[in-house]
């Protein structure tokens, strides 16, 4: 059996780079408690709050995500610059991270006070934290990826790419609230109202769409070629490919959620009977076309 060599200089680097990523994720616990307006450590054993647990978690694991495509490619010229890619490009991850999930609280889904809703232990309301921070984290992973430089001049185009996520999101969230509303009359057909008041079925459920649908923009990065001599020309065509991309995925989720769960009154089951068990199928149909498609494109 072969093992790939690895040079003293290029084992430094990695380890640079682990110190780096443990610096960031430490600190997102600090950041997490003030953006928070609460002491994360009192929040997680004091209180128990399992609500705060679970948003942080996803916190964590967005920005791992991230950290995926920061660290991926060849290492910088020296250790000095590979450190400061790992670490600016780190920060930029994580600010937009946190910015996009301020986006999405106080735009897309306007009727829930995240914040408020963490405080109380809302879990529902901390599951649809977590979709959205993956989902961010998702593409801006696969932007990283797809651009194959590694210098400072790509953050514009990093920033792109997050308005990308955001309006993917805004899309997939339109269509979750429309869906929901034309499977529910009166007054109990508000997907907002349902998940502040803790449905924490169909928050899973919403919150693995938006993963699956980051999922698929990433596939959709597959499909345009990066052009250095026309950067934002490709990143048009991506976010169009995108759209069009995430129309499909919604229609494909929809015929293997049929084909699996024939028979099972999903409205029923998810929307008023709260059964977790369902929302979490669903889930990974979401998830699993959305992983499928990427491998695949």
């Amino acid at each position: 059996m072969q093992f790939n060599s690895i040079d003293i200089w290029s084992l430094q680097a990695v380890l640079l780079d682990l110190l780096v990523v443990v610096v960031l994720l430490v600190s997102l616990k600090f950041v997490k408690g003030l953006l928070s307006n609460v002491n994360s450590q009192s929040e997680l054993v004091d209180k128990n709050n399992a609500a705060f647990g679970i948003s942080f978690g996803g916190g964590i694991l967005a920005l791992g995500i991230v950290l995926t495509g920061v660290s991926s490619g060849e290492f910088a010229d020296s250790l000095v610059q590979e450190v400061l890619s790992m670490a600016v490009f780190g920060v930029v991850g994580l600010v937009l991270i946190l910015v996009g999930r301020l986006v999405q609280d106080k735009l897309v889904l306007r009727q829930i006070d995240i914040h408020g809703e963490l405080a109380k232990n809302n879990v529902a309301c901390a599951l649809v934290d977590v979709g959205h921070m993956v989902a961010i984290g998702l593409i801006i992973r696969a932007a990283m990826i797809w651009i194959p430089t590694a210098d400072f001049s790509i953050i514009p185009l990093l920033l792109v790419a997050f308005v990308l996520s955001q309006l993917v999101m805004l899309l997939a969230s339109a269509y979750r609230i429309k869906l929901f509303k034309s499977r529910n009359t009166g007054h109990s057909n508000c997907l907002q109202s349902a998940i502040s008041e803790g449905n924490a079925a169909l928050a899973l459920r919403y919150g693995a769409f938006m993963v699956g649908a980051a999922l698929t923009v990433t596939a959709a990065s597959h499909l345009v070629v990066y052009n250095p001599d026309n950067q934002w020309l490709s990143a048009v065509f991506w976010s169009g490919i995108s759209v069009v991309s995430v129309l499909v995925f919604a229609l494909l989720v929809l015929i293997v959620r049929k084909l699996v769960l024939s028979g099972v009154d999903v409205a029923e089951e998810v929307d008023r009977e709260k059964n977790t068990g369902i929302a979490a199928v669903e889930g990974a149909i979401f998830v699993a076309v959305g992983a499928v498609l990427t491998a695949l494109i």
